[in-house]
């Protein structure tokens, strides 16, 4: 009895030391304009020595976010919705916060930086008509001064990835047995890159043709 008595002590002692150094961070997430955002994630930076790493799992509610058992130390945080154009590539690192046993719980507002523009679309096997699995969507501004690209598309084909503002950028999407796509004006077939502004939007349907 005793024994279990002691066990349980130690059990105690213990989980108050780990909620110790752990911290609480809560508030809200507004727009550019200062209106409050009702669909977004909060993420956290967090520097280790050299290497980074983000990490985005905090959904907001009507403008709303907390975050619980944050380990003391400091952050970077931020918000992002990719289909309306706020991107960890614009909106990252995020505002600065610290955590410590002084100050364990924070109520921050997050204001998000200017949106970027969204290219969204649907890939599908020119012969069949099917989505395609395995697609990567990939930017590359022609003064080499960015480039990013799009996780995989959904099971149904579509696609959405938030692009710099502003800059020529060559799109290119690809699939594992299929040949490249580039995107191309119609309108400017000898250039083809695309340009949008903040905020702008556009659908694109792309059909990848077998290499077999």
């Amino acid at each position: 009895m005793r024994g279990t008595w002691l066990l349980a002590l130690v059990s105690c002692v213990t989980s108050l030391g780990l909620a110790q150094n752990r911290g609480y961070i809560s508030g809200m997430v507004l727009n550019e304009d200062g209106v409050v955002v009702e669909d977004a994630t909060v993420c956290l930076t967090i520097t280790s020595g050299e290497s980074t790493s983000i990490n985005c799992r905090t959904p907001i509610s009507h403008g709303q976010f907390q975050i619980e058992k944050v380990p003391f130390g400091t952050y970077g945080l931020f918000a992002v919705n990719d289909a309306e154009g706020y991107a960890i590539e614009n909106q990252s690192p995020g505002k600065k916060i610290t955590l410590t046993a002084a100050n364990p719980s924070l109520n921050v507002t997050i204001r998000l930086h200017p949106k970027g523009a969204v290219l969204s679309g649907t890939v599908r096997d020119k012969t069949t008509g099917e989505p395609v699995k395995g697609v990567r969507v990939q930017y590359l501004d022609v003064d080499g001064k960015t480039a990013g690209g799009a996780p995989q598309p959904a099971k149904n084909g579509e696609f959405h990835v938030t692009l710099p503002p502003s800059c020529d950028l060559v799109i290119i999407v690809s699939a594992p047995g299929y040949r490249g796509w580039v995107y191309t004006d119609s309108s400017n077939p000898l250039r083809p890159v695309l340009r949008l502004n903040s905020g702008d939007r556009k659908f694109v349907n792309v059909e990848l043709e077998p290499t077999k």
